[in-house]
């Protein structure tokens, strides 16, 4: 378990971290989405020890390895973390077992612990066949496997792992990522993920935190990230393809607000969050939440119906994903399964997207 209260790290007059407030269960997977100086790794080397913060403190199962207040600075090595990093740090000259042993042999444990660790170790990362090749003969995925079971073969109380899969190829990454999933849920392991790619976040999370300026700006569930991102900013970084400058016209009790939007007199209709009232907002739409119909055809009463024109369309892995401008200014992304998809570059067509798929959020987390 992690707690982490009141933590700021600061480089002279920069706010790298911002007064974190953060709670990781045990055997919880927590993953730190952000954008590249968002301050997620600062906050992950805090928790390792190799950055000092400047204020606050970090309890790793209830005891403190830093506290500003109480003068509580735990060396690293004495904090019973495990890291992962980005750039694998396997040494080249050793083998995939003498790799994984490394840390075992300067605790000068018995030589068949060691084995038996190792061996364990190797097995759930599916590399007890390569003990013996040489490091420098893996590829950029069998190395990231030897990082991690160097890691978990120490049993440390929290895994910290810096976006390891960043320098894979998209294939490798999608698989690996559901494979160290299983690995933390089969041993119940708490670790803490950095990523700046949603796509990971949602496989590998229980607990996401999407950071911004040093801060946790919305934290919950893979889903609920996915489904009900607290404000623009936060949405387009999670993947939603359509974002509109709107401006609420009228709300209900029921939670749903109408909006106006684009040059003309486009109207939309959505689920509004808290603060619509606030003047600068924003309507999100995942283009996959969108479909086409011709311009003639018909459209429920709880759907929202925007007339266009098809200017682009585009395969990618059995989808079909079109850009229509709308009559009223905008240009939508719209994702649609290739076996259902009928139109081409210059068709008219409506733009059709259910209410509830629409969310009316303020364009940035309030401060």
């Amino acid at each position: 378990m992690i707690e982490i209260r009141n933590l700021t790290l600061k480089y002279g007059d920069s706010v790298v971290v911002d007064r974190l407030d953060l709670t990781v269960k045990r055997g919880e997977a927590l993953v730190l989405l952000g954008a590249s100086g968002c301050g997620k790794t600062s906050a992950m080397r805090c928790i390792a020890g190799l950055e000092q913060p400047t204020t606050g403190s970090i309890l790793i199962n209830g005891i403190a390895v830093f506290d500003s207040e109480r003068g509580i600075n735990v060396k690293p090595h004495k904090r019973n973390v495990g890291m992962v990093f980005q750039s694998y740090a396997i040494w080249p000259h050793k083998t995939v077992f003498q790799n994984v042993a490394f840390s075992l042999q300067m605790k000068k444990l018995p030589r068949d612990q060691i084995r038996r660790s190792v061996d364990e170790a190797l097995s759930l990362v599916a590399m007890s066949e390569m003990a013996d090749r040489g490091a420098s003969l893996l590829s950029g995925g069998q190395m990231q496997r030897v990082a991690l079971a160097r890691s978990i073969v120490m049993e440390p109380a929290v895994l910290l792992l810096d976006e390891p899969l960043s320098n894979l190829d998209a294939r490798l990454r999608d698989r690996l990522r559901v494979e160290l999933r299983q690995i933390q849920q089969r041993l119940q392991m708490t670790w803490v993920y950095v990523t700046h790619d949603q796509d990971e976040a949602f496989t590998l999370a229980d607990q996401v935190g999407v950071m911004e300026g040093g801060r946790i700006v919305q934290s919950g569930s893979p889903h609920y990230i996915y489904n009900r991102p607290d404000s623009a900013s936060i949405a387009e970084f999670v993947g939603v393809d359509n974002v509109l400058a709107c401006k609420v016209v009228t709300t209900t009790d029921a939670g749903q607000a109408t909006a106006r939007f684009g040059t003309g007199d486009g109207q939309l209709r959505g689920m509004a969050h808290s603060g619509c009232a606030h003047h600068d907002m924003r309507a999100c739409i995942r283009a996959e939440d969108i479909r086409l119909v011709g311009d003639d055809q018909a459209f429920g009463s709880d759907e929202n119906a925007w007339s266009g024109r098809v200017v682009l369309a585009t395969l990618d892995r059995g989808m079909t994903r079109y850009r229509v401008t709308l009559d009223d200014g905008p240009t939508l992304s719209v994702a649609r399964p290739t076996a259902e998809s009928r139109f081409e570059a210059g068709d008219r067509v409506k733009a059709v997207a259910p209410l509830t798929t629409v969310s009316i959020v303020r364009a940035r987390t309030a401060s």
